[in-house]
């Protein structure tokens, strides 16, 4: 074990010599109604949460609809959306570039024309050299295999600060993938590494919109940067008629030039709050406009008691005056379709057929609620110099049925079973002993009709290695385990699932932990075809069973996770582990703090983006914190972590080692007396349902 959405949508116009926002994620509420805003100089481009008891997902179909046709208009407006990305990247080669997921900025039909990419360092910086590239489609002219990598370029910098901005060539603008990346590169500077602090899209936008009426009001109200009056509120009653909904608000601002305006949309009701994105407009005038193309989580929320608003974050001037707004409104019978939350039910592969009654691996995972680790037991290696017995070698007892019966009452209703095989091998061949003990923990589970990994897990400790000097030896062997496995368990139901690699990873390496090097994150993806290649080879259920592959040392990093390739064939997931925030999950800090609650929503949104928003069901088979902060600041990490990754899309496993102080206490669950760490357990559990 290693120890460490919903879209909104913004639009901002540029008139005259201003600029506007628009965005993907959104930020939460408080419980007041009223949206957390950001502090000055501080951006967050978080998942949107709401009022509500649950998360959900939103399409395009999910809009409402009102019961007459509306007369339809044509909006477009270039748009600015910052994504705090907070950073850091070396001089050195290979680990020299971020990427960050397009969908974080644009949308399909987006034309994006630049991007400003805010850095930081601890000593002057001087000239800066570098370059960016990004996501294209195969047929643009100018790419290569999906991909623009612009020639290299200087620029200059303000001592250990500076904005570098990159003007994307208008000749590939139309041919830009919405769902890749784009890609900021640091080739020379004085500093050894930089930070990048935030990245600013601009692209343009045209949206088709009912609208009924349009209204403009005076507002003349100042939001007051670093206050509690950074925030401006206007009461729709005062001016909108009875049962219209929102579709586009333009703001009209002076009080500049403000160089950057930072600042944010919202719509707040006796029905909920919403926040959006944070934009940035850089502008030196001393007015812009900005406007906002209004998404379904905020119409839903229209009442009467509605107050549209807007926050100031940060900019060069202390306030900034709103002088007044355009409203663009539809009218309808007074009411918003009723959403049904599609909750966490992926669509199966296209034309998915099952010979043998199997789900697809998108339906399983969607039925997973939460899942629990069986940690430090079958997983035991390197014990035989003071241990005969495996099992309980690293200090558990032997697991039982009374034991993951308990966790089945608890609420798990998944479990995985990390267990190692390389100890437990006559040559080529499983000790018949050792299969027949792990058949017996898996019927304790599946007996109780759960969801059941089995994995290939410390093996990576001791004989299995990603490189390709070692790539013929360990693939006949992992092949070897896989082939025997899958014929052993082959007639169980497709609630066992055959997960082929733990942390595939070069031991003791210098980028062990930090996503490994492109050459062993390649032979990583060699094993898993491998491993799906074996196990769909033995024929029957197994052809159909849903499988488990992962990253290079199932990392998070976005390195590793860019790298991964999904073999073929349907029917697989994705396993990452993430143990984050690290600091806290290891007990150096005794805080659960917002930077950490931000650096787990920007990581969830990247792994939906890249993963689950493609088809591909994602599980953080690992995750959890040890025994060092109080246990109300563990359970309110557990509850978060659950639930915001739920959110996303993704199902988690809570790491249990059934150790409770000192290094590595992950245990939640004691074993002994089959009783619970009430409060830990209880917040798992409620932020999964």
């Amino acid at each position: 074990m290693k120890l460490n959405n919903i879209m909104a949508v913004l639009t901002a116009s540029l008139l005259a010599v201003s600029a506007a926002g628009c965005g993907g994620k959104s930020k939460g509420s408080s419980s007041s109604g009223v949206p957390e805003t950001s502090s000055a100089g501080t951006v967050s481009t978080e998942t949107a949460s709401y009022n509500v008891t649950e998360p959900f997902s939103l399409t395009e179909a999910d809009e409402p609809v009102t019961k007459h046709i509306s007369p339809v208009e044509t909006v477009s407006a270039q748009c600015a959306v910052q994504f705090d990305a907070e950073t850091t990247i070396q001089r050195a080669d290979g680990s020299n570039t971020i990427k960050i997921p397009l969908s974080e900025f644009i949308e399909s039909g987006d034309k994006i024309s630049s991007f400003v990419f805010t850095v930081e360092a601890g000593s002057n910086i001087g000239e800066y050299k570098g370059g960016c590239g990004i996501s294209v489609t195969e047929d643009c002219p100018a790419g290569k295999k999906g991909w623009y990598q612009c020639p290299d370029f200087t620029a200059p910098t303000q001592g250990t600060y500076g904005e570098i901005k990159w003007e994307v060539p208008a000749e590939i603008r139309d041919y830009i993938d919405p769902e890749g990346d784009v890609m900021f590169g640091y080739w020379w500077g004085a500093p050894t590494s930089l930070t990048v602090k935030q990245a600013v899209c601009t692209f343009d936008r045209s949206r088709e919109l009912p609208v009924d009426g349009t209204l403009s009001i005076d507002v003349g109200k100042s939001a007051v940067m670093d206050s509690d009056d950074k925030i401006i509120k206007i009461k729709t009653a005062d001016f909108l008629p009875e049962n219209a909904v929102l579709e586009a608000v333009e703001y009209r601002i002076s009080g500049g030039p403000f160089r950057k305006f930072t600042g944010a949309f919202g719509y707040s009701s006796s029905a909920g709050s919403y926040q959006s994105p944070n934009t940035a407009v850089y502008t030196g005038d001393a007015s812009l406009s900005l406007t906002w193309f209004v998404p379904y989580e905020a119409k839903a929320l229209t009442a009467g008691d509605g107050e549209i608003m807007l926050g100031y974050w940060y900019g060069e001037k202390p306030s900034a005056m709103l002088d007044s707004i355009t409203v663009k409104y539809s009218q309808g019978d007074g009411s918003i379709p009723e959403y049904v939350p599609q909750r966490d039910e992926p669509t199966d592969p296209a034309g998915y057929t099952s010979t043998y009654g199997f789900r697809s691996a998108s339906k399983i995972i969607s039925e997973i609620k939460v899942g629990w680790n069986l940690g430090n037991s079958l997983e035991c290696y390197g014990y035989k110099s003071w241990s005969t017995a495996a099992e309980t070698a690293w200090g558990n007892p032997e697991t039982t049925k009374a034991m993951v019966k308990a966790v089945r009452d608890a609420g798990f209703n998944a479990i995985r079973i990390p267990v190692t095989w390389g100890e437990h091998m006559s040559g080529n061949t499983i000790d018949p002993e050792w299969l027949a003990r792990v058949h017996e923990v898996v019927d304790y589970a599946y007996n109780e009709g759960m969801f059941v990994i089995i994995n290939m897990h410390h093996d990576d400790y001791i004989w299995f290695v990603p490189s390709d000097s070692e790539y013929e030896k360990c693939r006949e062997k992992l092949i070897t385990i896989w082939k025997q496995i899958a014929v052993s368990f082959e007639d169980y139901g497709d609630r066992l699932i055959f997960e082929g690699m733990n942390e595939p990873r070069t031991v003791g390496s210098d980028k062990e932990w930090q996503g490994g090097t492109p050459e062993e994150r390649n032979v990583v993806n060699k094993y898993a075809a491998e491993f799906v290649d074996t196990v769909r080879a033995t024929g029957g259920q197994n052809t159909e069973r849903t499988l488990v592959v992962t990253s290079y040392a199932a990392s998070a990093e976005t390195s590793a996770m860019d790298d991964v390739v999904i073999p073929k064939g349907g029917n697989i997931v994705l396993s990452l582990h993430y143990y984050a925030p690290w600091e806290f999950a290891d007990g150096r800090s005794k805080v659960f703090d917002e930077a950490g609650k931000n650096d787990l929503k920007k990581k969830f949104s990247e792994i939906k983006s890249k993963f689950i928003d493609k088809g591909i069901p994602v599980i953080i088979a690992e995750f959890g914190c040890v025994a060092g902060a109080e246990t109300s600041v563990r359970a309110e990490f557990y509850d978060y972590y659950v639930r915001n990754a739920k959110a996303a899309g993704i199902k988690c496993f809570v790491w249990d080692n059934n150790a409770f102080s000192k290094e590595s206490s992950y245990g939640i669950f004691h074993r002994g007396t089959l009783t619970w760490e009430d409060a830990l357990k209880d917040a798992i559990i409620g932020a999964s349902k």
